[in-house]
């Protein structure tokens, strides 16, 4: 999948350079979805269905960005690692603190992984211990850095947050992320965000990243790219849940490959009618 993510960039117009960003997208939302949901059929038809799905909203939303695609590699690569109980906890770090750079609507994943090591069995270094505390420190510094309008802070949070704040009510923000997505697809990914809230770690973790994700798009004022990966990942989530009430494999590959149709087609069709020299007004008419 990581693959058909680069070359499905590569189609809808990536360089070299976003295309290798996005294959790492492609790659770990798959792993995510296999950590989560499973190996059946319904879903392995949800781990292709996410990364293809996300690589199309970003192209059509957020233009091909290899930043972007990297902190949500990052972020699905450790929630991966969270819900897989045979690798060292440290290694779920790495792509936490990676991410937490990247975006800052994935501060809190440095918490999370940070508690893992801290609770894991056997003998631990002494300075894990303050892992969970340095994750707090810094969530505390984007929580001010983003709502900071004047200083140093704020001159972090805009080059952190990537846009200055802007005043919009929050009812439109979230009127624009359900544009943004279409109503099939923001049910689809309302439900599939909903299944993993069990909680166990994993859970937690993309619980905060979808709410610090949303507050990042309330302080944007304006559907920010971990938002649509996040939202990839909850369809494809429930792809694979909703395949999954089907006992025979081949009924779970064919309602899989209708729901990803269902979902990829739209967003896929805009991103490649998607063409930056059309002025609005041409667009409009």
């Amino acid at each position: 999948m990581g693959v058909v993510a680069a070359i499905t960039a590569a189609i809808l117009g990536a360089a070299l350079w976003d295309a290798a960003c996005a294959a790492a997208a492609g790659a770990a939302l798959a792993a995510a979805i296999r950590a989560l949901a499973g190996s059946s059929p319904a879903a392995l038809a949800g781990a292709c269905l996410a990364p293809v799905f996300a690589v199309a909203q970003l192209a059509e939303h957020d233009g091909h960005r290899g930043v972007s695609w990297l902190a949500l590699a990052a972020a699905a690569w450790t929630f991966a690692e969270l819900a897989r109980t045979t690798t060292a906890p440290i290694v779920a770090l790495l792509p936490a603190t990676v991410a937490a750079i990247l975006e800052p609507a994935c501060v809190p994943l440095l918490a999370i992984a940070g508690s893992r090591l801290v609770t894991a069995p056997g003998e631990r270094p002494r300075w894990v211990a303050a892992v969970p505390v340095v994750g707090g420190l810094v969530a505390v510094v984007a929580i001010v850095a983003g709502l900071a309008h004047g200083g140093a802070f704020a001159r972090l949070g805009v080059h952190w947050f990537g846009t200055a704040p802007h005043e919009i009510p929050p009812v439109r923000s979230l009127a624009l992320l359900g544009e943004s997505l279409g109503p099939i697809a923001a049910i689809a990914a309302l439900v599939g965000l909903t299944l993993v809230v069990r909680g166990r770690l994993e859970s937690v973790a993309i619980t905060a990243c979808v709410v610090g994700a949303v507050l990042v798009d309330l302080r944007a004022g304006m559907t920010g790219p971990m938002t649509l990966g996040l939202a990839a990942l909850g369809a494809g989530l429930a792809t694979a849940r909703l395949a999954g009430m089907i006992r025979i494999p081949s009924g779970q590959a064919f309602a899989g490959a209708t729901c990803g149709l269902l979902l990829v087609l739209p967003p896929l069709w805009s991103a490649i009618e998607r063409d930056p020299h059309v002025s609005i007004r041409q667009a409009s008419r």
